[in-house]
């Protein structure tokens, strides 16, 4: 469902006041705790043998990347709100950190139902958490861009690449959840750019646009078995991503009035 129709948060007909902006997206993640899909836990262990040796190491790799504590970010978020004066986008970002830790709680559910254990670290996470450790807020959150439009085709392959329904159900609330969690970053993006020069901007676009480049190379080569149990092979991913990426940038590129 679009986050038009969940939030009345809409990208196109709203302008970037970063305060105004900030207090519908608090009260678009309040509203959303309320709104969570019913997992049906109690179905226990569905994977096939095959389905585990096809996606289990990858649901491993990308809960490992759901749950961060998100200590710097918050950080550099409280830093910037004070500056801003936008208080409310301070707490925006918790809930929005909340949301992404909640994802990583019914992830590891899933695979202690299924008896897969929890990685207690990940190459491609560890590589983002060096990008975003001693960086400011914008470079944070372009990191997490990044992975966010991933997750957006991911999670779809993912679900297509079972016949559990825990897991399809589970697909179901963390995909509803992403769409909105691109749009707010992105949007602050937009903000934190908008006094910068023509040519600045465009170098900055370049350089995001290089490291989602790497971030789905990486995506691929350690998670390329669950879009291939799915039946798409790297051209649909790549097309799928890219497609997503640019939908993304256009927020990225807003003006604020």
């Amino acid at each position: 469902m679009e986050l038009t129709e969940r939030a009345e948060v809409s990208a196109d007909s709203q302008p970037l006041i970063p305060e105004l902006r900030s207090r519908e997206w608090l009260d678009y993640f309040t509203r959303n705790t309320q709104q969570l899909l019913d997992v049906p836990w109690q179905l226990g262990s569905e994977l096939s043998d095959q389905e585990v040796k096809a996606i289990s190491a990858s649901v491993q790799g990308f809960q490992r990347g759901e749950s961060s504590e998100g200590k710097h970010l918050i950080h550099c978020a409280k830093l910037h709100s004070e500056e801003a004066c936008d208080p409310e986008y301070f707490d925006a970002i918790k809930l929005f950190i909340r949301e992404e830790q909640r994802h990583a709680r019914d992830l590891a559910r899933f695979l202690d139902l299924n008896g897969i254990s929890t990685l207690k670290a990940a190459w491609p996470d560890s590589v983002f958490r060096f990008l975003r450790r001693g960086a400011g807020l914008e470079l944070s959150i372009a990191v997490l861009v990044a992975a966010e439009i991933i997750a957006e085709v991911y999670y779809p392959a993912l679900q297509a690449a079972t016949n559990s329904i825990v897991l399809k159900r589970l697909c179901d609330q963390i995909i509803q959840d992403e769409t909105p969690h691109v749009q707010f970053q992105c949007e602050r993006l937009a903000i934190l750019r908008s006094r910068r020069s023509p040519l600045r901007r465009y170098m900055t676009c370049a350089a995001q646009r290089f490291l989602f480049l790497g971030t789905c190379l990486v995506v691929w080569m350690k998670h390329g078995p669950v879009f291939r149990q799915a039946k798409k092979g790297f051209r649909t991913f790549w097309k799928a991503a890219w497609q997503k990426y640019h939908v993304a940038e256009t927020i990225m590129r807003r003006t604020p009035n």
